[in-house]
């Protein structure tokens, strides 16, 4: 019986870690991720100030003005020193593009992720690039790309502030594919201009190819560092399967974020970790006070001590919690650690007597350390009458505001693969990733119930999602949660969409299964029955669609 044939391009397909080389020439048309796919990356939350490429926050500025940062690099540091620094950016910039395609999209073969790059570099706007020819031997440390630049942004605003160059001026656009080249394949790829706009060529031609293959000095490799080609390491391939869930060293209590907001309140932790006066925790419920409480007890003068919480709406509850002081109290328990006092504000009049006449009985130094928290705001507990002033002002000299996680949004893409980390360890259950749609409606949803809310989500779509596969949004919202009415995000033509998330206009009784598919339903009779299209418009691929239609009965 004859054996059946298959090209190179079908072999790649079936078998990406067998082909070790790559051509251009040999990529299926539209091969993902297209222009609708990256569109699809790119999602906007218009009144919350914010733009995402993926999980990764972008800004928009005018050309005019990266411009005028190019010009006063130049006039300030020298030309050398700007086209150094511009060009670390772009590679910097490179390595994040070939993140998002590592991340986002899990391609077959290594030629298609490469030849993504080019259409991201055009869709940030700075350039459109046209595609000439790539080939590499990932075997040889070997790479040779042509490539087209048009309208280059950073050429036209060298000619606008400094004339024809002498020189080539695409400085930051050219470490950007070779820092992507360089992070995809495992090796530097270094990127030229042979022509260039700012030298009045028509348009930019650039070279891109392996480091050895350059025959003069390399400046590029010294500008990012590295003054000589590093031994290559293994390229990028997408895993067959997903990583097993090993059991790793964790630091306990880690607060996770960089904004502005949960920086401050890390900083103040530091600050008065080395005291023993009381600390107030105030914020918003779920947004981590005790969490925070029991940091400041590991990074303190007694991390060895016992933490004890004391909850103190159990009395207002009608409730007979353990004594709070007195003989086997908490604030026996507590001594050589930390007492914490949660919702302290609901603590009852008898009770905040008690309290505060053991504090007063207090020496010098105390024997334990006072730790207290609400998220009811301390005017209103005092002017109400409900609690005592001059107990107050003995519980908050250090006080320690934790801000709601939607004043922190820029934490959440670290906060959600935590806990995707987390709660697939503890279930040990692991999965790919949280799908683009999905976390696009994460990074938009308002929390009301702040990190807490966030870990629940995420635990839920933990426990009902697929072995090894990805989370959506059936996996974490159950349909009862108030979902923003629509998701901004950029439809291939370059305009604007509004993809509505919410349950608003479907019909009265319809479960969130019934919703989602009738989504998917109509998204397929939009396009006419085209899977790859529908899949598309949802932000999906056509895998995914696929196996949701047979799934809801919707493929003939």
């Amino acid at each position: 019986m004859m054996k059946s044939r298959i090209s190179l391009t079908e072999a790649s397909r079936r078998a990406p870690r067998i082909t070790a080389r790559g051509d251009s020439r040999l990529l299926e048309e539209g091969a993902p991720p297209t222009f609708a796919d990256l569109a699809g990356a790119l999602q906007f939350a218009l009144g919350d100030g914010r733009i995402w490429l993926n999980d990764e926050r972008m800004v928009m500025m005018q050309t005019f003005v990266l411009g005028y940062l190019r010009r006063q690099l130049i006039d300030t540091i020298g030309i050398d020193a700007a086209r150094t620094l511009l060009y670390r950016t772009g590679w910097s910039q490179g390595e994040k593009y070939a993140d998002l395609v590592q991340k986002r999209f899990k391609q077959n073969d290594l030629t298609a992720a490469l030849a993504a790059g080019p259409r991201v570099h055009t869709m940030e706007g700075f350039v459109k690039v046209t595609t000439k020819r790539f080939e590499f031997d990932v075997s040889r440390g070997y790479y040779h790309g042509e490539f087209h630049w048009h309208d280059s942004t950073e050429a036209q605003e060298h000619l606008t502030h400094f004339g024809i160059s002498d020189q080539p001026t695409c400085w930051m656009q050219c470490g950007a594919p070779a820092g992507f080249t360089s992070t995809l394949l495992g090796h530097p790829v270094i990127f030229r201009e042979v022509e260039c706009a700012g030298m009045g060529a028509e348009r930019c031609v650039v070279i891109g190819r392996n480091a050895s293959a350059w025959e003069d000095d390399l400046p590029e490799l010294a500008m990012i560092g590295q003054p000589q080609a590093k031994k290559r390491k293994a390229p990028w391939n997408p895993p067959a399967a997903p990583p097993p869930v090993e059991a790793l060293p964790e630091t306990p209590h880690l607060i996770i974020g960089r904004t502005v907001a949960i920086e401050r309140a890390k900083r103040l932790l530091e600050r008065v970790a080395g005291y023993d006066e009381p600390v107030l925790f105030l914020g918003e419920s779920g947004t981590g006070k005790e969490y925070f409480a029991h940091r400041l007890h590991d990074i303190g003068r007694t991390p060895g001590g016992a933490f004890i919480s004391v909850n103190c709406s159990a009395w207002a509850d009608g409730q007979t919690p353990p004594p709070l002081v007195g003989p086997d109290s908490a604030f026996e328990r507590a001594k050589g650690g930390t007492l914490f006092l949660n919702d302290v504000f609901a603590l009852p009049l008898g009770q905040q007597s008690l309290l505060a006449s053991q504090l007063g009985r207090e020496g010098e130094r105390p024997q334990l350390r006072i730790m207290a928290a609400s998220s009811r705001a301390p005017t209103e507990a005092l002017k109400s009458g409900s609690f005592r002033s001059d107990l107050y002002y003995r519980l908050s000299i250090l006080p320690i505001v934790i801000p709601p996680l939607r004043d922190r949004r820029d934490d959440l893409p670290m906060l959600i693969a935590h806990f995707l980390d987390l709660h697939s360890r503890k279930h040990g259950k692991p999965l790919r990733q949280i799908s683009g749609t999905a976390m696009g409606l994460l990074l938009r949803y308002d929390f009301p119930g702040n990190v807490r809310e966030l870990s629940n989500l995420i635990e839920r779509g933990v426990i009902y999602a697929e072995p090894g596969g990805d989370l959506e949004i059936s996996h974490l919202f159950t349909g009862i949660e108030e979902l923003p009415e629509f998701v901004e995000g950029l439809h291939v033509s370059g305009r604007i969409v509004r993809r509505v998330t919410g349950q608003a206009d479907a019909p009265e009784g319809m479960t969130f299964t019934e919703i989602e598919a009738e989504t998917y339903d109509k998204a397929l009779r939009a396009a006419d029955g085209n899977v790859s299209a529908a899949a598309r418009t949802l932000g999906l691929s056509r895998a995914k669609l696929e196996y949701r239609l047979k799934k809801y009965g919707l493929l003939p």
